[in-house]
Parts: structure tokens; sequence; C-alpha cells
């Protein structure tokens, strides 16, 4: 059983207005999360941001004019779609409209269709979120705020504006939500509903533990977590109630763009009670934090640099968090190696000694270590098999794997 592997589809629809440039930032954290975006771009919003720009940040063409130029362009070009409107509606998943211009929500809500943009939303029948964004007097008319009304009475879901200041040098009401919890809204809209993993409580780990030895250093290790957000932001959008615990190698933007809940912690300790509070009831736990195995003792203040040449810590060992669970609970774990050598070998000893469902094993390669890139040398082994050898792959493609697997460890009757 597989849960869909088809990225979540979104229609992006960019208005003429100066918050046109906080677009691109919407369209790179959605695109991030594992969302296709096509965007949408009525003609005055092209003064402010180039299609190019929303194109490279995409990788799809930007749509902008409803009909060529003139007649015989129609019947020559090949890349004109005379029904384009219904073409991009049938695409998508949901349309959002951020920014969201006085003049397009009050177009919209009359059924107005005097653009591509606004034919291609009368079309489109999914589920509609839009972030307005104006001057404060504009926002706050009676004839915007009936419009708004209109909208949301229809369905349509509001990001509403923020306090702040605006570009007529003003500050006030109706600066465009910051593009984090935009897409936050987003990504809550996509989850899929009926899924397997719907209703599945899932905690993920992420990032590298900071263990102190005075009140300013720490030791720490090179991981950024990006495996460990793929991984929960494709389960959350497969419909599981996702929560995940981050080290402060996790980048704080990162975190703010999530939909689901996180949780800081800083060392291996503070990882180790977030983890057991949240194991009663807990459906999987998918422990990809790399937790330090040493810590050393904490000294108040600051270790003056003296005479010295050398500083002596001594370390002692961590709790490991998977082996201090109690047995069975919760039914699926699944953690991590990463190794510089007897990969596999020693990958399999730990699914064995932790009693494991599945560990991701990973290899170090020095001349291209995996931290904060895109790719890394991973597979993923369970006590039968090795699912996935090892192999350079993709962390969207890797964590989709994790998802699948997930999926199929939490409904065995259905495979």
């Amino acid at each position: 059983m597989k849960i869909p592997t088809k990225n979540r589809c979104v229609l992006l629809g960019v208005c003429g207005g100066i918050a046109a440039y906080k677009a691109c930032e919407v369209v790179r954290l959605l695109v991030k999360a594992g969302v296709d975006v096509h965007v949408l771009m009525t003609p005055n919003a092209t003064r402010f941001v180039s299609p190019l720009t929303f194109a490279a940040l995409s990788g799809y063409p930007v749509a902008v004019e409803a009909f060529p130029p003139s007649a015989s362009e129609a019947g020559s070009s090949s890349t004109y779609d005379p029904l384009a409107h219904i073409t991009l509606s049938h695409q998508a998943e949901l349309l959002l409209l951020a920014p969201a211009t006085a003049n397009t929500l009050a177009k919209l809500a009359a059924g107005i269709a005097d653009n591509l943009l606004l034919s291609t939303a009368l079309a489109f029948s999914g589920p509609v979120v839009f972030a307005p964004a104006m001057n404060s007097r504009m926002y706050a008319n009676p004839a915007t705020r009936d419009n708004i009304a209109k909208l949301k009475a229809r369905g349509c879901i509001e990001v509403e504006a923020e306090m702040g200041a605006l570009a007529s040098l003003e500050s006030g009401m109706g600066r465009l939500a910051e593009p984090a919890r935009i897409v936050q809204r987003v990504l809550h809209e996509l989850r899929r509903e009926g899924s397997p993993l719907e209703g599945r409580r899932i905690l993920v780990t992420a990032g590298g533990t900071r263990e102190y030895f005075d009140d300013i250093r720490f030791i720490s290790n090179a991981s950024t977590g990006t495996l460990a957000l793929c991984c929960a932001d494709e389960l959350y959008l497969a419909g599981a109630e996702v929560e995940l615990i981050a080290a402060p190698s996790v980048a704080e933007d990162e975190l703010a763009s999530r939909a689901y809940p996180t949780i800081r912690v800083t060392s291996a300790e503070e990882m180790l009670t977030q983890v057991r509070e949240r194991a009663i009831g807990l459906d999987v736990l998918l422990m990809l934090a790399a937790v330090a195995d040493y810590r050393p003792p904490r000294r108040k203040g600051k270790i003056k640099k003296d005479d010295a040449v050398e500083l002596d810590l001594r370390l002692t060992r961590t709790e490991d968090i998977l082996s201090s669970l109690e047995e069975g609970k919760p039914n699926v774990r699944i953690g991590a190696s990463l190794e510089t050598e007897e990969v596999e070998q020693r990958a399999a000893a730990k699914l064995t000694a932790k009693n494991l469902s599945a560990i991701v094993a990973v290899e170090l390669d020095p001349e291209a270590p995996p931290f904060g890139q895109r790719s890394l040398r991973a597979g993923i082994l369970t006590p039968h098999e090795w699912l996935l050898p090892l192999s350079r792959r993709d962390k969207i493609e890797l964590s989709r794997e994790i998802a699948h697997l997930i999926t199929r460890l939490l409904n065995p009757k259905e495979q």
C-alpha cells in the first residue's frame, strides 16, 4: 500500500500590488514543502515582478494573458491555449490569491472575469485561500469588508492582513500576512482526507543537540535536520497528526513555515524528556535527530583562557532515547544510523539492539557530506530486508519512501 506520491498542486494568483514581491517567498516555501506551484499573474502584477522570476522559482511557465495579442497569433502559436482558465483550474487542488488586491476581491465577489486569473478563479471548484494586501483605508472600507465577507460566506478562506508598515509610508492594517503564515494555511488545507495516515499520531525528531560545557561553549554536530523536515512535511500532507521536536541546528525560519506543532529543545536530556512525555498514545516515533552520544560536565560562567595549552573534558554517555522507551511503545519505531564504515553491518546491529521497525542507514562521504544538502547516500533496512539498498538519493524522495513504509507498517492488513 502506498500513499499518493504525486506532489500536491497549487495555483497561485498574484495580483497587482507592491506586496507581489512577497509572493516569491510564498512560492519558494511551497516548493520546498514538496508542493507543485503554477503561477497566474494579472497584467498589472507583471509591473511589480517579472513572470520570469516566478517561472524560475516554480519551475513552470507563468500564465498572464487570457488571449494572444492578435487573432492571427491565436491560430499560429503552439503555446496558446484558448481554454487556459479551464485547463489550469483542473490541474490544482487549491487556488491561492496572494497578494489579493481590493480590485480583484471586488471582482471575484461580483463574479467578474475580465482577466485570466479571475476567469480561472470562477472555473475553479476546489478550496480558495486569499491573502488581502492594500492600504489600511482601502482594507477598512465598507465595500472591501462586504466583499471579503461575501467570499468567506461562499467558503473561501482568508489569511487576514496584518498591522505594519505600508507602501504609502504609513502604518496600519492591510499589510500582506507573512509568507510563512500563508504557507502554513495552504499546507493545512492540502492535507489528504481519508488517507491511511489520517488521525495517526507521529512524532519526528530533527537536528543536532547541543551539550554545553560552560555558559557559552558547547559540543554539537553538523546535522541541519533537512531529512527530518522533509519526512514531517510528507507525513503531515498525508493526513497524519505530526509533531516535530527540533534541536538548535534546525533554523528558526524553517520551523516558522510549518503547519504542524514544533517543540524546541537544546540538549539530549531535553529531547529525551520531550519524547517520553509524548510517547503515550503515539503511533510512530521517527527518530532522525542527531542526538549527542556524550555530554561534558557543565560549569557556570565562562571557562577562562589561561596559560594552559590543553583543556580536559570528561565526557559521559547520554541515555539512548529509543532504547530507554518501554518495549513496544510506540508500536512503530524508526531510527537512523550514520556511519563512515561498515555502514550496513552497524545499521543492522542497531536495528536489532534497539528493537526497531526500520532504520535509515546513512553513509558519510567526506567528499560530499550530506548536511544541509538535497541528497545523501542512504538506504532503509527492516528486520526482514533491505527495503532500499544504499544509494545516493534525493532527501524528498527518501522521505516519501519512509512515509510509504510507515503507511504499510500501520496498515499491514491492507497490503
